[in-house]
């Protein structure tokens, strides 16, 4: 997940300090606090809070933005950070981690993913909803690890049976689902994965099946596959796994195995 960052000259960064000692001493916070929050030692703490110098009007304004960061629970880590720029940076911008960069595949996930929730939203999946959060992680054609695997942060949001919402898309997040796609990947040609409720007549979906063992390893020897069925374990809840080239194909899949249960429940 990409990280705030604030970038000061290296010149201003004690009166950052000075600022931020003074505001969060004002605030009750102790000198032992400030004195790890601001990696200085104690005596320098009381210098600082003591301290009469001007603070210029810019560095004010961030050191009292952090102050409201840090007071509203947002922890802040000091860094030192080497940037390689023609021009220097100051002020606000976010850092990325190496496998969130937006690349031509990420930009690629990213967007199959929006598509498959927007495909979602508002659409009663009943009777596909497992106990456990439902998500869909999608991964890089070469993916070796969870970072090149993106899911929705904290799985889909979802009220009244319908997909409703979700806080984000991320890399390196779902570690059951990109473990498992992972590990599919090496034996199928995958690159998406959704988990629903356990399909009881699976093969009245059209669709080619499997089962996992209790490990989550394919039991037997397959090609192609589209569902793949966890039998459950103690504490463990039955579930399915939808496969496919993408998100959108996934969730495509998810929408026809839904309508066959129904025209099953209804009759035919």
């Amino acid at each position: 997940m990409a990280e705030e960052a604030i970038f000061v000259d290296n010149k201003d960064t004690i009166l950052l300090k000075k600022a931020l000692a003074r505001i969060l001493y004002q605030k009750n916070f102790d000198q032992p606090s400030l004195s790890s929050l601001l990696d200085i030692s104690q005596p320098m703490v009381s210098i600082y809070c003591k301290s009469k110098d001007k603070i210029p009007d810019n560095l004010l304004k961030i050191a009292e933005d952090i102050a409201e960061k840090i007071l509203a629970g947002q922890p802040m880590v000091l860094n030192t950070c080497v940037c390689f720029s023609n021009e220097p940076l100051e002020g606000s911008f976010f850092v990325a981690r190496k496998n969130e960069l937006i690349d031509d595949e990420n930009n690629e996930i990213v967007n199959s993913l929006t598509e498959a929730f927007l495909l979602l939203k508002g659409r009663d999946i009943s009777g596909l909803l497992p106990e456990v959060k439902i998500n869909i992680a999608m991964a890089k054609e070469k993916a070796k690890h969870s970072d090149d695997v993106a899911a929705f942060l904290n799985g889909l949001i979802v009220a009244d049976d319908r997909v409703i919402g979700y806080n984000g898309i991320r890399f390196g997040k779902s570690k059951h689902l990109s473990s498992l796609l992972l590990s599919l990947k090496q034996v199928l040609d995958v690159n998406a994965i959704m988990n629903i409720a356990y399909i009881q007549d699976v093969n009245k979906t059209g669709f080619t099946y499997g089962f996992l063992t209790r490990d989550y390893k394919l039991r037997d020897k397959l090609k192609h596959v589209d569902v793949l069925l966890h039998e459950g374990d103690f504490g463990i809840e039955p579930c399915a796994y939808v496969l496919g080239k993408d998100a959108v194909d996934v969730v495509n899949k998810v929408f026809k195995i839904k309508e066959e249960i129904l025209y099953d429940e209804v009759g035919r």
